[in-house]
């Protein structure tokens, strides 16, 4: 019995010391890219122009290297662009439940209920925000009494 807990801790301790090693090589690996990713981007941005003439392929035009400063706006523009493309999006969907409750509303008004249903169906109400709940139970309300009648 005592060998079979033997056996039990020493694998316990080889696990254990495995994930130790990777973990620890995992963590040198990332100081030194860094590291490694750092200078890299330190060397770009530290090119003169003449530099950047030479290395480029005879070109009658050189593109200008972008600065620091110019990478920060360019990424406040990025995300400026993603927020405004989401914002954008919500929009389109909005607007997207808003014509099909017009249209639902407008076949009431015409007594085509059914059609009316049809168009309602196709639109979640926890989806909706609380000026479209409104008018989704209003519209609701109208085909649930038409059907009555």
């Amino acid at each position: 019995m005592s060998k079979r807990n033997n056996k039990q801790n020493n694998s316990m301790f080889i696990y254990t010391a495995l994930i130790f090693v990777v973990a620890l090589i995992f963590i040198i690996l990332a100081f030194f890219g860094q590291t490694n990713l750092s200078n890299l981007r330190n060397e770009t941005e530290n090119i003169s122009p003449s530099e950047a003439v030479q290395t480029e392929d005879a070109s009658a035009e050189a593109t200008p290297q972008p600065t620091p400063a110019s990478n920060e706006e360019l990424a406040i523009m990025a995300n400026t662009i993603s927020s405004l493309r989401s914002e954008n999006d919500d929009l389109k969907r909005s607007i997207t439940v808003y014509d099909l409750l017009l249209s639902a509303n407008g076949y009431i008004s015409v007594d085509n209920l059914n059609e009316a249903e049809n168009i309602i169906n196709k639109i979640d109400r926890n989806n909706l925000n609380d000026d479209q709940k409104i008018l989704f139970d209003q519209i609701i309300t109208k085909i649930n009494e038409g059907k009555e009648e």
